[in-house]
């Protein structure tokens, strides 16, 4: 479905990505992990079309669209959840209003988004009268399902994430990640996930792309890079993660199954 081919980036002569290549199907996951200024945010922002190419090109569903002749800001049919979910809502603005902004293009009628917005308010078990809320009235965990719905509410085939879960306690974050998977399996979803978590990269991805400094170490299923590593580097990030003890010994199977 979404394919980039030998993308680099180089700005003000510095070369921040070089030769990224991987391919995300319909209803996989794909977590991009590496250290902190690996570029992962940078590759993000570069598929979206936020970043010119130097090289490459990104298709999806067969159709180019990032390339260094061609460039569109933004994906269609695909949304964007960000890392601070209180940063990402107008302060000023009702819950009702920040979710409807995703469907400023589309041609429904004022009943229409009402009935969408409520409905995507459920989708991510809050009440509808949430709606009606600022974004100083709710938990940062609220807010996160907040932005989850408003980014479903569009109808995407593929969500990006930028570190979703960072800023959250470790019982929010397990409750989101269940969310995530009952949408994902229920509405046949794609995800692409930034994360320093390698814990939960564990437990939800289908695919890794390991980061580091622009280059690709690894881009391999999930269950074959945490059970043997091909790369120096990423066997030193997994035996860190352990001596920390970000890393389970055994995989947690339950968002798997939520």
């Amino acid at each position: 479905m979404l394919e980039v081919q030998n993308l680099s980036v180089l700005l003000q002569k510095q070369l921040l990505l070089d030769d990224i290549s991987f391919v995300l199907n319909r209803g996989e996951t794909l977590c991009i992990i590496g250290e902190s200024g690996s570029g992962k945010t940078t590759l993000m922002r570069s598929i979206l079309g936020l970043l010119p190419l130097s090289e490459g090109k990104v298709t999806l569903n067969g159709e180019l669209h990032q390339s260094p002749k061609r460039h569109q800001t933004g994906l269609p049919a695909t949304q964007l959840v960000m890392q601070d979910p209180i940063a990402a809502l107008n302060p000023h603005q009702k819950i009702k209003l920040s979710i409807s902004e995703s469907l400023y293009h589309s041609s429904l009628n004022k009943r229409q988004i009402d009935h969408a917005i409520k409905q995507a308010l459920r989708d991510v078990d809050l009440p509808e009268s949430f709606e009606n809320r600022y974004p100083s009235q709710i938990s940062l965990g609220q807010a996160q399902r907040v932005c989850i719905a408003k980014a479903i509410i569009a109808r995407p085939n593929i969500l990006f994430f930028d570190e979703p879960l960072s800023a959250l306690d470790a019982i929010i974050q397990k409750q989101i990640a269940q969310l995530l998977q009952r949408l994902k399996n229920q509405n046949n979803l794609s995800y692409i996930f930034i994360t320093h978590d390698l814990g939960f990269a564990r437990h939800y991805a289908d695919k890794i792309l390991l980061l580091n400094h622009g280059n690709v170490e690894e881009y391999q299923d999930a269950i074959s890079f945490f059970k043997a590593p091909e790369s120096a580097y990423g066997r030193d990030l997994l035996e860190a993660a352990h001596i920390l003890g970000s890393l389970p010994s055994k995989p947690i199977k339950e968002f798997q199954a939520a």
